[in-house]
């Protein structure tokens, strides 16, 4: 195991979207502070990271809408959306 899936190693999910470990929804707090860590130079890959996870989860979660479903999975992830363009002044 390297230093980064040390990193990601604890605080996952389990079967139903919930942190094995504290049993917060998933992701939790924990995992979203390592995940930071893990992606700080690389915003977008987090966001395309998570959104596999968004996908994988939104039959299993169908309580939650499509905007519930983003705001959980993404919504904690700093930076533009990818594709999206800075205006210039």
């Amino acid at each position: 195991m390297d230093e980064d899936d040390d990193l990601i190693a604890a605080h996952r999910n389990n079967d139903a979207w919930q942190c094995a470990d504290c049993r917060d929804p998933w992701p939790c707090p924990t995992f979203r502070r390592r995940l930071r860590i893990l992606y700080q130079r690389e915003p977008g890959k987090l966001r395309t990271f998570m959104m596999h996870f968004r996908d994988r989860a939104a039959p299993e979660l169908s309580e939650l809408d499509p905007a519930q479903l983003d705001t959980r999975f993404l919504g904690w992830i700093s930076g533009p959306p990818p594709g999206s363009r800075l205006r210039s002044i």
